[in-house]
């Protein structure tokens, strides 16, 4: 009880800072909404029992987008990361829970939240005496080293001035989570500090925000709560420091692992991280008894065999399915066309270029905007765009930069209104660097009447999760994306929060599902999330398995064995141990499911096969190496080189560095004239 008391009143504070930066009347208390807390309610008990019987089960969150499902799973982290400590004392410190996101964008923007939330528990915590100078409740980013540093060093350097080139910064939280004001991040020591200077701010007050951005730290310090992409994890396989995020002996390891988007973890990307969740599972399970793993989406079908696949796992999922589509007891349908909601609407290009079409149409909605009042201009003020692909995207550039004025000036001398200067227009997709990100995000969230707010932006398929800018109310998609769930997730972008939606649709007249979906637009909108397509894993199939299957072998191998980090040659000496590992693989691989429970007898076939080849080899010094043939594991990247470069060779094993580049790359050079 006093577990989840603690977590309520940290969501409380972190409810009272976001107030503090609204105006009067549009602040509002902490209320918790029924799913929410039935969620919580659900899944609380198991994420904190080891030994409870629900702790086998995912509980996957299922709601629509801007629902609330990210603050259910904080309350929810919260709770354990108090109960832990509570219950187990020392022993409960440590990485507590694990959360889990696939794009850099949504990770990033998910950071900022939990870090209200991580500075809001550690207040907390100390008001109720506990000591937070040895160990507080603390948060670490774990990404990429394109995104933030790998190491301590580098992030010192990088705050003090220097150009380290294809290396991310580490200032990932730029406004302090109670005050709103800049923090101030320096390099301290050998490492990095981030201050609030901000006087009476109570996060400043406290001292150096307990939050670390540096492979190093997250390793060193062992955060509470650590955030990171999927495709990170296959660090586990290389690197002994990732000990330290399954207890490396001195603390218990996680108790919760938290899959955000899990519609997303399909594909290649979702086969590759099935097959290193076996290592995760495996090394995050104590005395038999696994980690807690919950999930949420707004957009999923056959939900149970992609979790079984991916997390051998039942699903709970939540709220249940009912008798009818529009009450689920947690959330009902609203009917009344009065209230606010997104409204969708189609115009197909028929008679017109698609061009001309676009043009108009966004030069239209953009001069109607400039005679609105009040929240209703705000909202429509932002034109957002949504494309396919970059190459549609920048076709639609000089459109909207040349010809779309020309239009708004014709429409405003027949309307016999002033014309709406559209001066600053961003984009929205992969080819704007990690360090923009927050920077772009903070600029949408600029009112119409405030300097340099964005009149377009115009964005691919990276904003379908993780931007959750409230004032956002207009958007156009240029055609329609390549699946259901992709226009849900995308189109729920705008009329988030109080805030009223205008999602235009222009259908291609020659392309024939655009032609279907402006035919039958009525009737597909009012039944959209029936057609959500499945999603694909098959980790243990045998392209995946000559790809990567020795590398959750390996991983846990080394954790549970930490000799051979440093010494693989010895692996004759643990064969036996080695060899019950393939066992639990071997097991885990039988509870995935029909399709791929067959696929055990030929997963112990080739894990022993890899076995005998690493107790063979004679002069294995080397763990991983891309430049020493005495390693036992090299780089995906580095062997196809060698190959193209006629040097391959059969003793180190190539292994993914990291899950997102899943198929091998070979440079071409084209010769003549």
């Amino acid at each position: 009880m006093m577990a989840f008391q603690l977590a309520n009143a940290t969501m409380a504070r972190q409810q009272d800072w976001k107030n503090l930066r609204k105006p009067e009347d549009q602040r509002r208390p902490l209320v918790w909404r029924p799913f929410q807390l039935g969620f919580v309610l659900l899944s609380a008990a198991s994420s904190v029992a080891p030994d409870h019987e629900d702790r086998g089960i995912m509980d996957l969150i299922w709601f629509p987008t801007g629902g609330g499902k990210t603050e259910a799973y904080l309350l929810l982290t919260a709770f354990t990361i108090f109960a832990r400590r509570l219950k187990r004392g020392s022993d409960g410190e440590g990485v507590s829970t694990i959360m889990r996101y696939t794009l850099r964008l949504l990770t990033l923007q998910q950071f900022e939240r939990a870090a209200a939330m991580i500075c809001a528990a550690n207040l907390e915590w100390a008001e109720r005496g506990f000591d937070t100078t040895r160990t507080p409740i603390s948060l670490g980013l774990w990404l990429g080293e394109s995104t933030t540093p790998n190491r301590r060093g580098d992030a010192a350097k990088l705050l003090d001035g220097a150009n380290l080139k294809d290396i991310g910064r580490p200032d990932r939280l730029i406004k302090c989570p109670a005050c709103n004001e800049s923090l101030d991040w320096h390099s301290a020591g050998d490492g990095v500090e981030v201050t609030c200077g901000t006087d009476g701010c109570e996060v400043g007050e406290a001292g150096p925000l307990p939050i670390y951005t540096n492979d190093d730290d997250v390793y060193d310090e062992r955060p509470s709560l650590v955030i990171g992409t999927a495709d990170k994890f296959a660090q586990v396989a290389r690197n002994e420091k990732t000990a330290a995020l399954f207890g490396a002996g001195a603390y218990d390891p996680p108790d919760l692992i938290v899959q955000d988007e899990l519609h997303l973890i399909s594909g290649p990307l979702g086969t590759l991280s099935g097959l290193y969740e076996t290592a995760i599972d495996i090394l995050a399970t104590r005395d038999g008894h696994p980690p807690k793993v919950i999930g949420s989406t707004a957009t999923i079908r056959s939900a149970a065999s992609q979790v079984r696949a991916l997390f051998a796992r039942r699903t709970m999922q939540f709220p249940p399915p009912g008798i009818d589509a529009g009450d689920s007891a947690f959330a009902v349908v609203e009917k009344d066309p009065k209230k606010r909601g997104r409204l969708y609407v189609g115009a197909s290009t028929i008679g017109h270029s698609k061009p001309e079409m676009l043009q108009a149409v966004c030069g239209s909605l953009l001069q109607s905007a400039s005679v609105l009042d009040g929240s209703e201009r705000d909202a429509a003020w932002t034109l957002l765009g949504y494309f396919n692909s970059l190459k549609e995207l920048g076709g639609s550039v000089s459109l909207l930069q040349v010809i779309a004025p020309e239009t708004m000036r014709r429409l405003a001398a027949y309307r016999d209104e002033p014309t709406r200067p559209v001066d600053t227009q961003i984009e929205i997709t992969s080819r704007i660097g990690s360090e923009q990100i927050g920077e772009t995000l903070a600029k949408l969230e600029r009112r119409h009447d405030a300097v340099g707010a964005i009149d377009v932006a115009l964005a691919t398929n990276m904003i379908s999760v993780g931007v959750d800018v409230g004032r956002l109310g207009l958007m156009v998609v240029d055609g329609q994306p390549k699946g259901v769930s992709e226009y849900i997730q995308a189109t729920s972008r705008v009329g988030r929060d109080r805030t009223d939606g205008l999602v235009l649709g222009l259908f291609t007249a020659y392309r024939p599902r655009d032609r279907s979906r402006f035919e039958t637009h009525a009737t597909w909108h009012s039944a959209l999330y029936r057609d959500v397509e499945a999603t694909s894993v098959t980790p243990f199939a045998p392209r995946a398995r000559s790809r990567a299957l020795h590398a959750p072998f390996v991983a846990v191998a080394a954790h549970r064995h930490p000799e051979l980090w440093q010494a693989p040659g010895r692996a004759e000496d643990f064969r036996p141990e080695l060899e019950r590992i393939i066992d639990e693989i071997v097991l885990r691989v039988g509870n995935l499911g029909e399709q791929e429970a067959c696929e055990a007898a030929d997963t112990r076939k080739e894990l022993m096969k890899f076995l005998d080849n690493w107790c063979r080899r004679d002069g294995l010094s080397t763990w991983w190496s891309d430049k020493d043939d005495a390693s036992l594991l090299m780089s995906m990247e580095q062997a196809v080189q060698r190959r193209a470069a006629g040097r391959a060779s059969r003793q180190p094993k190539p292994t993914p560095n990291t899950l997102r580049g899943v198929e091998a790359t070979v440079r071409i050079d084209l010769e003549g004239k």
